[in-house]
């Protein structure tokens, strides 16, 4: 029997300025106001976790810091963790110019060996963290931070993709679609213009990704591979849903040409508004949020 192949970490060097500071998601924001003020997704997340006066609050995998800030914020003390240099520098930068320092720490710490006590906190964030490392250091991660959880701590997951979506979905219905409605346009004389066409419209196997989530997503989940992952890590887990942030959609800004049309489309593609409630949401969204407490 042959041994499964070594899978190799994404190196701490692949996560650059440009990517935090012009990629990741709530950048616009994060440039306006250093932090005080976040995107919808990160503001959905604080209040799953409702850091408290007196708490300890662990961010795995901090980024530009905002999380950290803001459960500082709502009177809490915050330590934040990335094993990539540039956002430790950048979150260090953030949080000294907002002067709350006294409240928070951030240091560079690889998720699978964390430099804390056993019980040392009562709420964790793992925010976009998930997909971008092999499973077997994301269980080893989990179980770090159920280490240093405090019994009942609470621990708040959002994914992105979803991989019921991009495997299924995407696969098999959505991508159809769009091979009708280019051919629609077709013999409307229309394919090839600024809407129809392979860019707005993608037909490919696989879904479109921009450079930084096809290097950087080794590891995309689905709720279900999400659960029996937390149970095996000793987590009890209390939320699953599908929220997605106002506005939000599957394609990168790039390709978010014809506002009116493609809303007008998600009708069809995406079966919006139905999409957006249970059971569809599971199939149709590409966001994953979860809330477990340590058992």
């Amino acid at each position: 029997m042959s041994e499964r192949p070594v899978e190799t970490p994404i190196a701490p060097e692949a996560y650059t300025d440009e990517y935090y500071l012009r990629s990741v998601e709530g950048h616009q924001r994060f440039a306006e106001s250093a932090g005080r003020e976040v995107s919808p997704r990160l503001r959905r997340a604080l209040d799953l976790a409702a850091p408290r006066p007196g708490q300890r609050v662990l961010d795995i995998a901090c980024g530009r810091g905002e999380v950290v800030l803001q459960s500082a914020l709502r009177g809490a003390f915050a330590a934040g963790i990335d094993y990539a240099q540039a956002a430790v520098s950048i979150a260090q930068r953030a949080l000294a110019a907002q002067d709350e320092r006294a409240r928070t720490a951030v240091a560079r710490m690889d998720a699978t060996r964390l430099a804390f006590a056993p019980e040392s906190f009562d709420a964790a964030f793992m925010l976009d963290f998930v997909e971008h490392v092999h499973q077997p250091d994301l269980e080893s991660s989990l179980r770090e931070v159920r280490r240093v959880l405090k019994s009942g701590g609470r621990l708040v997951i959002h994914t992105s993709p979803n991989r019921v979506f991009e495997e299924t979905v995407y696969r098999h219905y959505v991508r159809n679609v769009h091979r009708a409605v280019l051919g629609a346009a077709r013999v409307a004389r229309l394919e090839g213009n600024r809407f129809f066409n392979k860019l707005v419209l993608p037909t490919a196997a696989l879904p479109p990704h921009d450079e930084y989530e096809r290097t950087l997503h080794v590891n995309p989940q689905s709720a279900a591979s999400l659960r029996s992952a937390l149970q095996r890590c000793g987590f009890r887990v209390r939320q699953i849903d599908f929220w997605e942030p106002p506005a939000g959609t599957f394609f990168p800004a790039e390709l978010r040409l014809h506002k009116l049309g493609l809303r007008a489309l998600d009708a069809v593609r995406f079966l919006r508004p139905l999409s957006r409630r249970r059971p569809l949401d599971r199939f149709f969204s590409n966001h994953i949020w979860v809330v477990a407490e340590r058992v």
